[in-house]
């Protein structure tokens, strides 16, 4: 059934004469300056309930009252705070207004929805197919025209097996979680080892993390065993997340790797990605993850950050002609980067005012300064960790430097905010000092000889060498296709662990399950986002989630076991489906799809690679079933808010208090997780087990996962979970429900 609204039809789930008489009931009680009458509002749902419609008239009445309402809303919300949220008159009156927004809310996206679904038919060519998910990716992350037939014509592309996207005749093998870290090892160990033989090869190396100096050392033994090797890297930014406070704590790290690498001996080269000229934003991001030795690249989407190699994600080592267009890729972004000024790099605006700015740093960047200008100490060598300012004060003192100088506040006062988790505000010598190293590492960047290396650069033969499809994602559009084709095509399941699970592909997923009840089919979807947070408390994944809770399909929070003090995260930006694979580094947001520099990949499975298919199901069902939290925050808003059934705004209270249950949630997670991690720590300490841990690392493993894995392989894996469940905070995080 549909119901229409000026000249668009929408779906009658999203709007109806019932919900439409519900709405106008509340207008009608609204007392504003500019409302419309009773009798208009009766005659509107009348209208409504007799037409299944709404005029353009009634639009524009909904509109007006829409605008009347702002300011007396935010009154209303401040009149009720100050009575101490007892006067029952203001809230009757803030119901009838949350009602009617919801309402116009409501209405609003049903129109965006509908007309997202006609310029999609429009643009689309008669084989196109199902339009619903294209056109709910439409809606929800506004495409203009021009993106929008732009998308429309590289999908078309890829449904008609005719998209420049897609290389055949590549060799390939997954890998996820702790095992992306491990081969990261193992390819430049062999690299290392091929050069020191006299067989040496290319390595390509291109992170926005690149700090761990396990990776970083191993970048500089390659290039000194006789390899050649050119990086590209993010350099970090220079602006604020939010407002005018700059924090610059993970910056003075990644200078760090940089000049560790043009200190190093051999054909090395390094450079930095002039994020502001080629992105537009100072604020955006070079966030592609790969490395290729020789004729094999691994794409993936994890960092080469201390704990990264912890984090849940996917990735693949790809042999033939997409590992050659992946080099080609990154050739031509290292030339866009040579040479690349500091302006460039870090923007105009940004150099110009952080002399007078609010520029903070945490201990991890003082620490990171303070070696750095003492030399910094050979590639491979990690900078310790500290908590406290005392800590930063004696590692300043043993490098003959006073760490009082950099900061602007007492070390007592510095002291206190640390622990809070707060930065530190620099002074002008810490400003001074660490605008220093960015005259060295990037000038070093700069140098006639680094500026020539990076000019030469080889790409693999490419030949083909196996069966499989790998479709790459390089720009924008591409990585919307892929994304839209991965969730298209699947017929049987589709299993997404994300970072990141926005609205709007959540709109996607929906809109899936219901093309595929429209022809009498069930679809098996399920999602597994990370709880990771804001600073108030809230997370990114929360809108997302909901979306998935009221469509009735199965989400879950991740609730990741620890091996210490420091939390894991589901980084992953898959989808996992019965037809492919898609992974790399394109987060789900309007960030990863449009603004940032990412690339993915889509793998099609078939009868040469249902081994890579088998490996990643499992990996996702053991998540599943072993290391999340499942608690519906509609149903248990539903009972939270029972005592309210009768009143007309029920469902906006349930919906109000799904906030508080996301906070209960995140919470819960982490005083489990943090459990979990004192638990484990103590499980390792037997001789035995820590004997298992440095095998593990041995074998390339990151420290974190070597604990995790010899605990596990010391307990038994359903011992293990078994444990974990019995631990005081998983027993009150379960106590949720």
């Amino acid at each position: 059934m549909s119901f229409t609204i000026g000249n668009n039809k929408v779906d009658s789930r999203q709007v109806n004469p019932e919900l439409v008489r519900k709405w106008a009931d509340s207008a009608k009680r609204i007392e504003v300056e500019g409302n419309a009458s009773k009798d208009s509002w009766e005659k509107l749902a009348q209208g409504a309930e007799k037409n299944s419609a709404l005029s353009q008239a009634d639009m524009d009445q909904i509109t007006n009252l829409g605008k009347a309402c702002f300011k007396y809303h935010k009154q209303l919300h401040s009149d009720f705070k100050a009575s101490g949220y007892k006067d029952m008159a203001i809230k009757d009156k803030l119901s009838d207004v949350h009602v009617f927004t919801t309402g116009s809310d409501a209405i609003k996206k049903a129109v965006a929805r509908s007309q997202a679904l006609l310029a999609v038919e429009a643009a689309a060519p008669a084989s196109f197919g199902p339009t619903g998910v294209v056109a709910a990716y439409a809606a929800a992350a506004r495409l203009d025209d021009e993106s929008l037939k732009a998308l429309v014509d590289s999908v078309s592309g890829m449904r008609a097996g005719e998209s420049n996207l897609v290389f055949g005749g590549n060799s390939i093998k997954g890998f996820h979680c702790e095992e992306i870290w491990a081969q990261m090892n193992r390819m430049l160990d062999k690299a290392a080892e091929n050069g020191r033989s006299g067989q040496p090869q290319e390595v390509n190396s291109q992170y926005y993390e690149l700090t761990n100096q396990q990776i970083v050392g191993k970048l500089a033994q390659a290039a000194e065993a006789g390899n050649k090797v050119r990086v590209n890297v993010d350099a970090g930014r220079l602006v604020a997340y939010k407002g005018s406070h700059v924090v610059i704590d993970e910056v003075p790290d990644k200078l760090r790797a940089i000049i560790q690498l043009n200190s190093t001996k051999g054909d090395i080269a390094v450079s930095a990605y002039p994020v502001p000229k080629q992105l537009g934003d100072p604020g955006n991001l070079m966030h592609r993850k790969g490395l290729r030795v020789g004729e094999e690249f691994l794409l993936s989407g994890m960092n080469a950050n201390e704990g990264s190699g912890e984090n849940i994600d996917a990735g693949y080592v790809i042999q033939g002609p997409a590992a050659k267009k992946l080099v080609a890729n990154f050739s031509r972004d290292v030339q866009q980067s040579a040479g690349a000024s500091n302006a460039e790099i870090y923007g105009e605006k940004p150099l110009a005012g952080f002399m007078d700015g609010d520029i903070n740093m945490g201990t991890r960047g003082l620490a990171a300064m303070i070696d750095t200008v003492a030399g910094p100490a050979k590639a491979g060598n990690s900078v310790p960790r500290f908590k406290t300012f005392a800590q930063i004060e004696e590692f300043a003192k043993q490098n003959g430097q006073k760490a009082a100088d950099y900061i602007n506040v007492k070390p007592a006062e510095a002291e206190e905010l640390l622990a809070r988790g707060e930065a530190l505000p620099l002074s002008k010598k810490g400003k001074e000092t660490f605008m220093g190293l960015v005259d060295r590492a990037l000038g070093g960047c700069r140098t006639k000889e680094n500026v020539a290396r990076l000019k030469d650069i080889s790409l693999p033969e490419g030949k083909k060498v196996g069966k499989a499809d790998v479709a790459l994602a390089d720009f924008p559009t591409d990585r919307e296709t892929l994304m839209i084709t991965a969730i298209q095509e699947a017929e049987k399941f589709i299993y997404i662990p994300a970072f990141v699970m926005t609205g709007t592909i959540a709109e996607m997923l929906v809109a899936k399950k219901e093309e595929m009840e429209a022809a009498g089919k069930q679809i098996d979807i399920r999602v597994l986002a990370d709880p990771g947070v804001y600073p108030d408390g809230g997370t990114p994944n929360e809108a997302g989630m909901e979306r998935l809770e009221d469509a009735g399909i199965p989400c879950k929070w991740a609730n990741l076991p620890r091996s210490g003090w420091h939390d894991r995260k589901i980084h992953a930006k898959e989808i996992l489906t019965d037809k492919g694979e898609f992974f790399g580094s394109t987060n789900f947001s309007k960030k990863g799809l449009r603004e940032n520099w990412e690339h993915s990949g889509y793998v099609k499975f078939d009868d040469s690679n249902r081994d890579e298919q088998a490996a990643s199901v499992a990996q996702f069902n053991n998540l599943w079933e072993n290391e999340s939290f499942e608690l519906n925050s509609l149903e248990r808003g539903k009972k939270l808010k029972n005592r309210d059934r009768e009143r007309i705004d029920f469902a906006e209270l349930v919906d109000e208090s799904r906030y508080g249950t996301t906070r209960d949630i995140i919470s819960g997670i982490e005083k489990a997780e943090i459990d979990t991690g004192t638990f484990t720590e103590e499980q390792a300490k037997d001789p035995q087990t820590a004997a298992r841990v440095a095998e593990l690392e041995k074998a390339g493993y990151d420290e974190g996962s070597a604990v995790i894995m010899a605990v596990q392989e010391k307990l038994g894996k359903a011992e293990y979970y078994k444990a974990l469940n019995e631990l005081p905070g998983r027993k009150e995080l379960n106590g949720l429900h």
